[in-house]
């Protein structure tokens, strides 16, 4: 029996050389620039403070860094990212694409709401 569709010509080249072609046409593993996340969710913690959660879009964030917190375009002032946890593992930095959750601290820490964005 003959199948009704034409068989794809890659089927024909070499997996190296198709998977070589892929990562070419692929972008960077993580935008370079200053640090910037969307936060998707918050908890507050009791005896430790707010955790914002969200992935990373663009840059890195280190333990230590300063954040400015901006809702709607107004900037609500700065706070320092006191941890960083990915996955329940604690964390010194994390690069753009991952899903994390930063621990802030500071009157501005608290009123970290959804939808806020974190930047350097």
């Amino acid at each position: 029996m003959k199948w009704p569709w034409k068989r794809d010509s890659t089927a024909e080249r070499d997996v190296d050389a198709l998977l070589g072609e892929a990562n070419l046409a692929s972008p960077p593993a993580g935008p370079a620039g200053p640090f910037r996340m969307t936060v998707e969710d918050v908890f507050v913690i009791s005896g430790r403070g707010t955790v914002a959660t969200g992935k990373i879009e663009v840059g890195s964030v280190t333990v230590g860094q300063q954040v400015r917190v901006v809702r709607a375009g107004a900037e609500l002032g700065t706070t320092a990212v006191t941890g960083v946890e990915m996955f329940r593992k604690k964390l010194d930095t994390a690069s753009a694409g991952d899903n994390v959750g930063l621990l802030v601290a500071g009157d501005v820490g608290e009123s970290v709401k959804p939808g806020d964005v974190l930047a350097s």
